[in-house]
């Protein structure tokens, strides 16, 4: 395996994007959506703040500590560099072409994943020369320029088989002992009975939103009659966290769960949350599969103890905030060096990207 050709790759995607210190004190935010919510905190942690904020639907209204601003009423910016604020290739290609449309002159316009991971990418890199296979390689390097590009990755490139796709995810165990954080309405469950034959000591399927618990249990009910199986599958009304205690996250479906930041407090519903390690205290795990959008970082460090006693198997989504790419790596291994770990894309447009961690 000729891991640095792909580190060579992945240095290569920013010849083009060639920033300097001074560029960004003149940064033009444009977009206000899903990614600036999900990425700001992450963003401003990097230093990475505009100047301006662009949304032509929106002008005139406030976003955090800045007012909108219509790209109309846009002086002289051909010092500025525009960030487009999607990891949406569709939107991306859709903002591109508007600038394009209003010929509107900047030193240079590109992705919130340009700017972001060109800051860190001594950090991607590192992990990129712990990664334990090719496939690790290619797929992380092909998310990396699919999303800094703004574009779909290719099709061949894509795992269709979330959270299984490792032999060691999709084996038979007996004593398997698997937690499903951000079980939603049963999907990943119902995959799980099938690469298992329902072979398995217990299920945990923590899911913290009413309209989805509710799902979830429905769906549980049918699968323990198709399976013929009973008490092994345990739903828990909770959101795993750090800590226990309450948070208030969205709750629009189809939409999962986000933590409250400047969205519309009407649809706001307050969850309850606990730890891992609280909530198993001694007992053995063997697998932790975690879709929680954003708090995977938070739900490990509730694990801490949990992860160090019993070496369980990872599936945690790296997707969702910019820095969880390589922080979440980051802290795994800061509790078990000797874990290797994997990465898989399983959608195109990068999201539901996967560390696999064994």
């Amino acid at each position: 395996m000729d891991r640095e050709k792909y580190i060579e790759k992945f240095r290569s995607i920013f010849t083009e994007y060639i920033f300097k210190k001074d560029d960004f004190d003149k940064l033009i935010f444009w977009g206000i959506g899903a990614t600036t919510e999900t990425w700001w905190d992450d963003m401003i942690k990097a230093n990475l703040i505009p100047k301006y904020i662009i949304d032509s639907k929106k002008a005139h209204t406030n976003y955090k500590d800045f007012e909108l601003t219509d790209p109309k009423d846009l002086g002289d910016i051909h010092e500025y560099i525009i960030v487009i604020m999607t990891t949406n290739p569709y939107t991306y290609q859709e903002i591109l072409s508007q600038i394009e449309q209003e010929d509107i002159k900047a030193k240079m316009v590109c992705s919130c994943s340009a700017i972001y991971y060109w800051n860190y990418r001594g950090r991607i890199i590192n992990m990129l020369k712990e990664l334990e296979d090719e496939v690790s390689l290619i797929s992380l390097v092909a998310m990396l320029e699919a999303r800094i590009e703004g574009r779909l990755i290719e099709e061949n490139l894509v795992d269709h088989r979330q959270y299984f796709s490792l032999h060691r995810f999709s084996c038979l165990n007996p004593k398997e002992v698997y937690i499903d954080a951000g079980a939603f309405v049963g999907d990943t469950l119902e995959r799980f009975l099938f690469e298992k034959f329902a072979t398995f000591d217990s299920y945990y399927a923590f899911e913290p939103l009413r309209k989805n618990y509710k799902a979830l249990e429905y769906r549980v009910k049918r699968l323990e009659r198709e399976w013929g199986i009973e008490s092994k599958i345990i739903c828990v009304n909770c959101g795993l966290d750090k800590i226990s205690g309450e948070q208030k996250i969205l709750s629009v479906l189809p939409v999962s769960a986000q933590i409250e930041t400047d969205i519309d407090k009407n649809k706001l519903e307050v969850i309850k949350t606990t730890s891992i390690d609280e909530y198993f205290s001694n007992r053995r795990i063997s697998t932790i599969k975690s879709d929680i959008e954003g708090k995977e970082m938070d739900m490990l460090k509730g694990a801490e103890n949990s992860i160090k006693k019993w070496k369980p198997l990872l599936a945690i989504s790296i997707y969702h905030k910019p820095s969880d790419l390589f922080r979440i790596f980051e802290l795994i291994k800061s509790y078990q060096a000797e874990y290797k770990i994997s990465i898989r894309c399983h959608t195109a447009n990068g999201g539901d990207t996967i560390l696999y961690a064994y």
